[in-house]
């Protein structure tokens, strides 16, 4: 094949790769993670392993429909919980040594909710609220992809990066508003694998601004994937509360 013939079909592909408008991109991207099966599911737990300034812990997260979730992260024998019931959101932090349950605040419960959303912020986008736009194409390191913007309900905004060849997220970024503040984070999953009929990656490189506004990198490793495991409504619950 002489180099005038690549060069046209690699022209061709990129032209109908951009022709490809939002409706298609997000069609192409429910079937390459298997959106139909993960819209089954009823709980998802996840068992990882966190690395985050040379420390590991372990790190379990526990979502079950419609918008719970409790995360237990365990540092040197002690062991921190966040969860929310869809309505309240509260922690204990067994390395300051008490077990008595805090309140969220407001800025946490709004992530709480991000994260209790299994099937993800582009699915039923519409009827979530947000407002969501093709912004076109961009390489990441050395990968194209389609640049799709999320302006959330609650005011922050994500933006995902869709490989245009497997039309699956390899980068994703966010502005969070914290406090009145504006907080930037980028996530890189990685390691995709089949997990009852859906992709999910199974490594997670995250970076985000600390002090001083050095960027930090944390790396989420995880073992398993639990799909539809028994979980019981008392997991979210407030201890102490009324139900």
């Amino acid at each position: 094949m002489s180099l005038t013939i690549v060069l046209i079909t690699v022209v061709s592909f990129n032209l109908m790769s951009q022709d490809l408008n939002l409706d298609q991109v997000l069609s192409a991207y429910y079937k390459a993670i298997g959106m139909a099966k993960i819209n089954e599911w009823k709980t998802l737990t996840m068992t990882c392993k966190s690395s985050f300034q040379g420390v590991e812990f372990p790190v379990t997260i526990i979502t079950k429909r419609p918008g719970k979730i409790r995360t237990e992260v365990e540092i040197q024998g002690n062991k921190s919980i966040q969860a929310f019931d869809g309505t309240i959101g509260w922690s204990i932090s067994f390395g300051e040594g008490s077990l008595e349950p805090q309140d969220l605040t407001l800025d946490e419960i709004k992530s709480m909710k991000d994260q209790a959303d299994i099937d993800g912020a582009l699915f039923n986008w519409k009827e979530k609220g947000h407002k969501v736009e093709l912004i076109g194409m961009e390489d990441v390191d050395g990968t194209q992809t389609y640049k799709v913007k999320i302006i959330k309900a609650n005011g922050d905004i994500e933006t995902d990066f869709i490989d245009a060849d497997s039309f699956i997220p390899i980068k994703i970024t966010a502005v969070s508003i914290i406090q009145g503040n504006e907080s930037e984070s980028e996530s890189y999953p990685g390691n995709y694998k089949e997990v009852n009929g859906a992709m999910l990656p199974f490594v997670l490189e995250n970076k985000f601004k600390g002090q001083n506004d050095q960027m930090v990198t944390q790396y989420i490793l995880i073992d398993k994937y639990e799909v539809d495991k028994d979980v019981d409504d008392l997991l979210f619950v407030k201890p102490g509360k009324k139900h």
